[in-house]
């Protein structure tokens, strides 16, 4: 990751992992502020403050963590006044911090933008933490009453900006904690963190274009769960190499519900809404075979009003998921790729109905759309090195050349209505004149509806179609499908052969 990736991942999240990812010592606090340094140095921050020794306690005061932001567009630092370690007895190390830990970023050179500098106060409550075990192999345990961000100067292009036209605070509350950390070859973090809850209220208002912008809210029963590989030599700013050296990164998040509201303003007129959640799941995987993300949310509602809306909009869904998987590496073999999403359940109001379907012709049972998307293509570049990425987009160019792909799960159900699939393609990357530039498919997708014909009369029962645009729709429906075993259902095989025809159900349509 970047180095004010890993930075800001470091100060954010907490407190612990800030100090406590490294690899400690068991006896003394020096050797644990050393390993401290040292682990906070490898990812290319200059650490300074002053150490003072007294018996078996060590005190770093004015203690300062410093980066250049890559290509000198700034600078961002991290500030406690005074970090505590002592010998707790029993061969285990007490660290503490002070209540408020100043995070600043100056930024001289902004894209597109103007200069600014942010303080944002990081705030402990509480905060208890014990490292034990033995030089290698360290535990660190800790709690907090609470853990806090806390935006507290802006300013931009030399202007100070109040918290009335910006503010933003993050709280965690009732922490707790542990993460266990071994060094061998490469430096491995286990870590487990619980808060019982967090609230966040972030606000942006701008006076001259009369435009502004409230989010606020909070998640219940937060959970993460994750692991973290670090090479003990490596260049944060060269990701495919930190990942060629072992960096990889497994985690889970996990919430038990959340809610919030928002309000935005634009040209005078105030839109807002409300929006809630049962639990919900997040998991990340990078390594140097692949970058993953999944994602699942149960009971999602929401409700927006005013603005440009003519009428309240209130819409639900009992889950959504979607899941992505892209290889990292260059590579002569193929490698997996997969996507897929399932927005399952959705309802919304009788209001959003009634505009176009007053009596009700319409069923109004909830829709659902799901499909997974499998296959295997070989990465002509490294997906992590923004130059060549960039070199690709420049050229038009795909940075993969496909393999393989698989259609499962298909499930498209809505107004009565039912379509589902499943297909197989391989693809021949020698041929890119019979489809326009495109590697050649081969291959087949098989596809089942049920309920068509039952639609086309309830959307003319509607008035939202006519009868001659209906019979259009069965005359083209009938060129490529055939009647099914089920009562109003339809099926097509669609094939594209290795002569690069098209086929629906045995009839060349291409």
């Amino acid at each position: 990751m970047p180095r004010y990736s890993a930075f800001m991942y470091s100060a954010a999240l907490s407190v612990a992992v800030v100090a406590a990812p490294p690899a400690f010592a068991d006896v003394t606090p020096q050797q644990v502020w050393d390993d401290i340094e040292a682990y906070m140095t490898s990812f290319g921050y200059e650490v300074a403050g002053t150490e003072t020794l007294s018996g078996s306690t060590l005190s770093v005061k004015d203690m300062v963590l410093t980066m250049d932001i890559p290509d000198g567009e700034g600078v961002l630092s991290f500030s406690a006044a005074d970090v505590v370690l002592e010998d707790a007895g029993n061969g285990s190390v007490r660290v503490s911090f002070p209540a408020d830990m100043p995070i600043t970023l100056n930024m001289t050179e902004v894209p597109d933008g103007e200069p600014f500098d942010l303080t944002i106060d990081y705030t402990q409550d509480g905060l208890e933490m014990i490292v034990s075990g033995t030089p290698g192999d360290l535990t660190y345990d800790y709690t907090a009453n609470s853990l806090g961000m806390r935006l507290t100067e802006l300013v931009v292009d030399g202007e100070v900006l109040g918290r009335d036209v910006a503010r933003a605070d993050i709280s965690l509350t009732d922490i707790s904690g542990n993460a266990q950390v071994t060094v061998a070859d490469i430096r491995t973090i286990s870590q487990v963190l619980k808060a019982a809850s967090v609230d966040y209220d972030i606000a942006f208002n701008d006076p001259e274009a009369e435009g502004s912008a409230l989010f606020a809210g909070s998640m219940a029963g937060l959970l993460f769960e994750g692991s973290t590989s670090i090479p003990l030599d490596m260049n944060p700013e060269d990701m495919p190499a930190m990942l060629a050296a072992g960096f990889a990164v497994d985690g889970t998040f996990g919430h038990s519900g959340g809610s919030g509201s928002f309000a935005v303003t634009e040209d005078g007129e105030v839109t807002t809404g409300r929006t809630s959640s049962g639990s919900g799941t997040l998991q990340v995987t990078m390594n140097a075979d692949a970058l993953a993300y999944s994602g699942r949310t149960t009971d999602v509602e929401m409700s927006m009003t005013g603005g440009e809306l003519p009428f309240p909009v209130e819409t639900a869904m009992s889950e959504t998921a979607i899941n992505l998987t892209l290889p990292t590496s260059k590579g002569d073999e193929p490698s997996d790729v997969a996507f897929g999403v399932n927005l399952a359940g959705f309802t919304m109001s009788d209001m959003l109905w009634n505009i176009f379907d007053p009596g009700k012709a319409l069923p109004r049972d909830p829709a659902t759309l799901a499909f997974d998307l499998t296959g295997k293509v070989k990465m002509l570049v490294e997906l992590m090195d923004a130059e060549q990425m960039a070199m690709m987009d420049r050229e038009n160019t795909l940075p993969a050349e496909p393999q393989s792909l698989t259609l499962s799960g298909l499930l498209v159900e809505a107004i009565g209505a039912r379509l589902t699939g499943e297909g197989s393609f391989t693809f021949d990357n020698t041929d890119l004149e019979t489809f326009d530039g495109m590697p050649r498919p081969t291959g087949t997708l098989n596809l089942t509806l049920d309920g068509a014909n039952a639609v086309l009369d309830r959307l003319i029962a509607a008035g939202l179609m006519k009868q001659q645009d209906a019979m259009g729709a069965r005359m083209m429906l009938s060129m490529f499908a055939v009647a099914g075993s089920g009562e109003d259902q339809l099926k097509s095989t669609l094939e594209i052969n290795e002569s690069g025809q098209i086929l629906a159900n045995g009839q060349r349509i291409r």
